[in-house]
């Protein structure tokens, strides 16, 4: 009995999760940000995505003001215009995806800070791009300053190593000539 119940709730999620995805290639997500004038998320704000009079999508923004959309579009639906409500904001916005890549995620990028429409992403949340280099360079600079401080130290001792065995034979050998006379 124990093992029935368990097929039908693994048959059960199974079903849904082949429902709930579509193919990579069928898959176009919008998302982004509803900000007011000081750049502050604008919280449990209804999205809405139109193809001409009919829904093709909604979502909430959280407390960030971030929402995502998952719509079901085709490569036919390449440069695609669709209306992008955001409570009273309103923009168009033209769908835009590689017909030849069928394995990378599709996603656009659409954001309203104080009513205007920003495509892309924010870079509030980003490092910027001319950081990666500079922090390299400087790691490097780093790892090089500690290898020639450890060489200078390992040179230093062995020049201490060598200069303590000579003045130990130099007292021995004084040592040798006080007994023979």
């Amino acid at each position: 009995m124990k093992t029935i119940i368990l097929a039908v709730i693994a048959g059960c999620l199974s079903i849904t999760n082949a429902w709930a995805e579509h193919e990579v290639d069928h898959r176009y997500n919008i998302r982004g940000y509803v900000l007011d004038e000081n750049q502050q998320g604008i919280d449990n704000l209804n999205v809405q995505v139109f193809s001409g009079s009919s829904m093709l999508g909604n979502s909430k923004t959280d407390s960030s003001g971030y929402y995502s959309i998952h719509l079901h579009l085709h490569n036919s639906d390449n440069r695609r215009s669709l209306r992008l409500r955001a409570g009273p904001y309103e923009s168009e916005l033209r769908v835009t995806l590689d017909p030849g890549d069928i394995s990378t995620l599709r996603v656009h990028d659409a954001n309203f800070i104080a009513g205007e429409y920003i495509e892309g992403t924010l870079g509030r949340f980003r490092i910027p791009p001319w950081l990666y280099p500079v922090g390299g360079l400087l790691a490097l600079g780093v790892i090089v300053v500690i290898l020639e401080t450890r060489r200078k130290k390992k040179i230093r001792q062995k020049m201490e190593m060598t200069s303590d065995k000579q003045l130990t034979g130099k007292r021995k050998s004084r040592k040798r000539r006080r007994k023979k006379r």
